[in-house]
This record gives C-alpha cells, sequence and structure tokens, in this order.
C-alpha cells in the first residue's frame, strides 16, 4: 500500500466546492480527511456538485479546532482493498475562505 499525501485543500470562495482531482481515472483504497488544528470553520466532505447551505450532496460537516485539540477526521475505504474510490468524485468545501481539509490517499 502506498500512501499519497495530498496535503492541505483549501477552499477559496465558501459554497464553491473543491474537487479532489479533475483526473476521472485516479482512484485510491483508501481515503482520509483531516480537521486542520487552528481553523475556524465548519469543512465539508461531499460531491463535487455539494450545497453545503442545504446539506445536499454532503457526506460529513467535520467541526473546527480552534484551540488546538482533538481533530476531528473522516476515512472512506473500499470493502475489498482495491483502488475502487474515484478520487473525483469528492469534494471539500468550508464556511471561511482559504480554509480546508488535510487530504490523505492511499493506493494497491
Amino acid at each position: 500500500m502506498h500512501m499519497n499525501l495530498k496535503g492541505r485543500v483549501n477552499v477559496a470562495t465558501p459554497g464553491t466546492p473543491v474537487p479532489l482531482t479533475t483526473d476521472t481515472t485516479l482512484t485510491a483504497s483508501k481515503l482520509f480527511f483531516q480537521v486542520i488544528p487552528g481553523l475556524t470553520g465548519k469543512t465539508y466532505i461531499g460531491a463535487p456538485a455539494m450545497a453545503k447551505s442545504a446539506l445536499t450532496g454532503v457526506a460529513r460537516v467535520l467541526w473546527p479546532n480552534a484551540s488546538g485539540g482533538f481533530s476531528e477526521y473522516f476515512s472512506v475505504e473500499s470493502q475489498d482493498g482495491a483502488n475502487s474510490i474515484r478520487l473525483a468524485e469528492y469534494a471539500v468545501d468550508a464556511d471561511v475562505a482559504g480554509e480546508g481539509l488535510l487530504v490523505t490517499y492511499w493506493t494497491e
């Protein structure tokens, strides 16, 4: 298994989801999202067409960790361990411009 560090995925304009990639062939066996300590707004994980205001297409809402305590996270894992998760089907949105999530994915 190979770890791929996408790093920080920032949202320039809240309400405009940022896809993890536009490459529809990029797949992974596991996908991991984590709140970045010190940020102040909620972040959202979902489909590229998500609408965070109505929670349409939102899979998970992660709360901020402004004080540096425990950072919430969310992970998705393929059932058979194969690279069957399409990264282009996931996006990040945020309540605060310039904020986002740490994203890591694993490939076989």
